[in-house]
């Protein structure tokens, strides 16, 4: 794409990157102005600010659809809301209600499969401007080397995010279209997609090229990309390729800088403070502030999970909470009661029995500034990698290399999180699965998880619905969207089969009629394997 753009909104000064000494937090600014070009490709001060508003569309996509949409926090939602984890009522509508149902518009061309499309392709459109001109701009070497290298760092965490949701996992789907590789603010608008393996090629690259040059860079804060960052997001991308040597080593690497998992009070406590109070296994992650922030939007205040004590109803107590999510009953029976992470409980005063035989899961709690004020302070800070999703990967490589190691990673976090009935499995599928389910009690509303492990390991989607007997399952609108959806069974179920295409997006509408290199034979299948 040629001249992408012709004015840059710039979020705060140059300084506030953290690239220059005595700067402030970027996400506390919100000053605004136009800058041309020519200005900004010519010097490391113009780049910056370019590198500043990449970010602040990463996190929090301020122009594009909100909520489940809203950057990296948003798509946490997404993620698990795709999954058979979360419930999601429909007192508030929206983005995260169509998610959770699999409404036909959540995947379909000319529905919502544009935002995160358009997302991603901003994002890169901008980081493209850094990398194009890095190199040649006006600047110290150190300046330039720590832009170029968090420009291609995010670069290839957007094309990670997009082929997980335009296609089939890369195991399977290696020749399949995959989405379309920009690499520079020059190319053409009218680009052919590039199969699976290219795209993950790229993403592969551009990861390992921003390793080698962030190695000396010293970020100014959590919300910012370093190397460990980078490497962490390696170990996710072999992790998805199957490549098990590369997956462990990239996790182990990581772990050992961040060895410290967080305490049962930490763990406890909300995570709503995981930067204030220097967490020490979190490896990234963002804050919130009063003038960057998604409002209401993040899903700290979708759990409907404040304190009993505050009262059960939606202007009750300190939390601003629009009571939309709850933890499915089949994820409750996943925990031990005593375990650290058992944080599930039902608001029984609730008169509403849709809500009051629901489960409320405290990890996601945030009570603004703690003197009951709700709407205004909604301000939390949410981890974006945790060095506990490292040993996960470790575990997991560990045991498909079967190096025998796998049992041992995976019982130093049980034990971390006070596990009484430890996983004995010492290889195989037994303790893969082992793996795969405390992934899920460990990370959910992480966007690793979710809907991305269904599609990573070949696995059905199977939403069971709520019955007299069963009252903590799926609502009728979770599951009714789903294959095999019988109202008046014993027993009522919802499932997709693994790989079915209703799981991913189909390429926008627009980009088809826009894009001359592509044709309707170019789109994905709305539903089905193949």
């Amino acid at each position: 794409m040629k001249k992408i753009f012709k004015k840059i909104q710039i979020l705060g000064l140059a300084a506030a990157l953290g690239l220059n000494s005595g700067c402030s937090d970027f996400l506390e600014t919100s000053s605004s102005v136009d800058t041309s070009d020519e200005l900004v490709i010519s010097n490391t001060a113009g780049l910056e600010k370019v590198l500043t508003s990449a970010y602040n569309q990463l996190f929090f996509n301020p122009q594009g659809a909100d909520r489940v949409y809203a950057g990296l926090t948003g798509l946490q939602m997404y993620v698990d809301l795709g999954g058979a984890d979360i419930l999601c009522h429909t007192n508030m509508g929206g983005n995260q209600l169509s998610t959770y149902r699999y409404e036909p518009t959540k995947t379909q061309a000319n529905g919502q499969s544009d935002a995160i499309w358009s997302m991603m392709y901003k994002i890169i459109n901008q980081v493209n401007i850094i990398i194009d001109n890095a190199e040649n701009a006006q600047g110290e070497q150190a300046t330039k080397d720590a832009l170029l290298g968090q420009a291609k760092a995010i670069r290839g965490i957007c094309y990670f995010h997009l082929i997980q949701n335009y296609q089939q996992t890369y195991a399977i789907a290696k020749t399949k279209p995959g989405v379309i590789l920009r690499l520079s603010s020059e190319d053409e608008k009218s680009l052919p997609r590039s199969t699976v393996q290219q795209t993950y090629d790229q993403i592969v690259k551009d990861l390992t090229d921003a390793k080698s040059l962030l190695g000396s860079y010293s970020r100014e804060g959590k919300w910012f990309i370093n190397e460990d960052v980078v490497t962490g997001h390696l170990a996710r991308v072999y992790l998805v390729m199957n490549d098990w040597s590369k997956a462990l080593s990239s996790a182990s690497e990581v772990y050992n800088k961040y060895p410290t998992l967080m305490s049962k009070e930490q763990y406890r406590g909300g995570f709503d403070d995981v930067i204030t109070k220097n967490y020490p296994e979190v490896i990234w992650a963002v804050k919130f502030t009063d003038q960057n922030n998604l409002g209401g939007g993040t899903q700290f205040n979708f759990w409907f999970n404040q304190d009993a004590s505050y009262g059960e109803g939606f202007t009750d107590g300190p939390i601003y909470s629009f009571l939309d999510f709850f933890a499915d009953g089949k994820y409750e029976q996943l925990f031990e009661k005593t375990e650290d992470r058992y944080q599930f409980w039902k608001r029984t005063n609730n008169a509403s029995a849709e809500w009051s035989t629901k489960w409320a899961y405290d990890k996601y709690k945030h009570y603004g500034d703690g003197n009951g004020a709700k709407q205004s302070n909604t301000r939390p800070e949410i981890s974006l990698m945790r060095s506990a999703e490292m040993l996960l990967i470790m575990a997991e490589a560990s045991a498909e290399l079967n190096n025998g190691q796998g049992l041992a990673h995976l019982t130093k976090l049980q034990k971390a999180r006070g596990v009484k009935n430890l996983t004995t499995a010492a290889s195989g599928d037994n303790l893969l699965e082992a793996i795969y389910v405390e992934r899920r009690k460990e990370l959910l509303c992480e966007g690793v998880t979710g809907l991305y492990d269904l599609l990573r390991l070949q696995k059905p989607l199977i939403r069971y619905q709520e019955t007299p007997t069963y009252k903590e399952g799926h609502y009728t609108w979770g599951v009714s969207y789903l294959n095999g959806y019988v109202a008046n069974s014993a027993n009522p179920t919802g499932t997709f089969p693994s790989n079915d295409y209703r799981l991913l997006c189909q390429i926008p509408q627009l980009e088809i009629v826009n894009n001359e290199a592509l044709t309707e034979a170019d789109q994905n299948p709305y539903s089905g394997t193949k």
